[in-house]
């Protein structure tokens, strides 16, 4: 179990961060959780006003995140990457930084309605995000396993992902 990586990949408030917590928890070994958010959110979003500069802080959080990957995959542990490949080039790097462990991916799905709904009543998101990455974040790309949050709890995917991971490593 060391020696894996689990991808997360899904639209904004489909629920990442919840089942990587809940992965967490659950896990037997500790695990590292690498979210895309935590470098992203190193800057304060609503004193930035200029529309490039915006752009710029947000390229430089992305790249910075997947710059820091390598050095996180370096250690012992197993790790849980957070993420949303709005575009192929960010899951490219996420791929490469991956490349010395076996690595599950994991579509995280969750129709439109309950997206939007929950981009409201959290406050943090940009209303109109998930519909904006609803159709990129997922396009061409193969998973390992799926779990829908509109379906099942954080807690309930997180398990069947953990279940899945385990499964695969006996083979």
């Amino acid at each position: 179990m060391n020696q894996i990586a689990i991808v997360l990949n899904g639209t904004s408030s489909s629920g990442k961060t919840s089942i990587a917590k809940a992965i967490q928890c659950i896990s037997k070994t500790p695990m590292l959780h690498a979210s895309l958010d935590t470098f992203t959110d190193m800057f304060h979003w609503p004193a930035i006003t200029d529309q490039e500069t915006k752009r710029e802080c947000h390229r430089l959080g992305v790249d910075n995140f997947h710059a820091v990957l390598p050095i996180l995959v370096s250690s012992r542990f197993p790790i849980i990457v957070d993420s949303v490949f709005e575009q192929h080039e960010w899951y490219e790097a996420c791929h490469n930084a991956l490349k010395r462990r076996r690595t599950f991916y994991i579509g995280v799905h969750c129709p439109i309605f309950v997206l939007e709904e929950r981009e409201k009543m959290r406050g943090d998101r940009r209303v109109g995000l998930s519909r904006w990455q609803f159709d990129r974040v997922h396009q061409g790309k193969i998973y390992s396993f799926e779990v829908d949050t509109s379906k099942q709890s954080f807690d309930q995917c997180a398990a069947a992902i953990m279940e899945f991971v385990a499964n695969e490593n006996e083979k």
